[in-house]
């Protein structure tokens, strides 16, 4: 329960800082919270979004996938090829999902059955994926691509001015935290990050847990190469090579212990709002890409300061805790 009530406490810690800094960029720069500005960082992040959300399950069971933004440059890339040569886009989309679903599975083997550590394996997979991307498309773009996949992209609901985009993010999220939240699975990734030994010991199919994280951060990095394709109206390797950083920031941002075991996917969905409108405000400022940029790492470097903090803190007050009990016991 006290797991819970910390997790909570942060979550709401993220929302005061999301009203604090919407507050003041608000008062300080006015376009912040117009509709064309609140319109724009929802498109502009929605692939952010599910790369987040998408790469939480990994980190919570205490390994890392850093090829997440290469997948997505892969898939986009596939997708907006197998297009050109003929193929219906809804079909290109499905294929290019489960190429994902596949690039996630191979690192997952990597890491998982050779026991190899995430960090070297998903380094590896990443220069290899972006180079595949580039067998693909070499250095060119492929641009005016369907309407249909621009539309769901950049479109908004018929009438009104809501991106369909973060409609399908939210969706995604929502059932993605049913998973991790509300069944066997996700308590059994939630006791693999927390000790793999003793799920092990437990009963817990531990291969099984890690390699279907690793198979989910995939297929979120091929539906968040859906939405770029679709928002930006362009294919190339190099697409979303930025990404990496500020997802990861908002994965241990939004509560996810960088150490495993710890987290929710709304804290996640907070931390990708929160980034989405410093790094707006930010911009409005005059601030530059490699000045926001800091930002965002020094937010991580602080997320997981704090984290770790938090969970010393804890630590220590759980055997003072013991230790007062055991006195009321013997004074008893």
């Amino acid at each position: 329960m006290s797991r819970w009530r910390s997790l909570r406490r942060w979550e709401s810690g993220l929302i005061a800082l999301l009203a604090v800094v919407t507050v003041v960029g608000g008062i300080t720069h006015p376009a912040l919270l117009g509709i064309y500005n609140l319109q724009t960082m929802a498109l502009n992040n929605a692939d952010l979004a599910l790369l987040a959300i998408g790469v939480a399950p990994v980190i919570i069971t205490a390994d890392i996938d850093i090829s997440i933004a290469s997948m997505l440059a892969l898939c986009g890339v596939l997708m907006a090829k197998l297009w050109t040569d003929g193929m219906d886009i809804w079909l290109a989309i499905a294929v290019a999902i489960a190429l994902g679903a596949v690039l996630g599975l191979i690192n997952g083997l990597f890491v998982v059955l050779l026991e190899l550590p995430a960090l070297a394996v998903t380094l590896g997979t990443m220069g290899a994926y972006t180079g595949v991307a580039f067998l693909i498309l070499g250095g060119q773009a492929i641009i005016n691509l369907p309407q249909s996949l621009v539309t769901l992209g950049s479109g908004n609901i018929g009438g009104t001015q809501i991106p369909i985009s973060l409609v399908v993010v939210l969706a995604l999220a929502a059932a993605l935290a049913f998973v991790i939240h509300l069944t066997s699975y996700g308590r059994s990734l939630f006791a693999v990050g927390a000790n793999r030994q003793a799920a092990l010991f437990s009963g817990i199919p531990v291969v099984r847990v890690r390699l279907l994280a690793f198979v989910i951060a995939g297929v979120f990095s091929a539906l968040a190469a859906v939405l770029y394709v679709g928002n930006y109206d362009t294919a190339q390797a190099t697409i979303a090579s930025d990404q990496l950083l500020p997802a990861i920031t908002a994965v241990i941002l939004g509560g996810v212990s960088a150490y495993g075991g710890t987290g929710t996917i709304p804290g996640v969905v907070l931390a990708v709002v929160l980034l989405a409108v410093l790094q707006a405000a930010l911009g409005l400022a005059g601030l530059s890409g490699q000045a926001q940029t800091i930002a965002v790492g020094a937010i991580l470097i602080i997320a997981i300061g704090a984290g770790a903090g938090i969970n010393a803190f804890t630590g220590l007050r759980r055997p003072r805790r013991r230790a007062a009990v055991s006195e009321q016991l013997g004074s008893g």
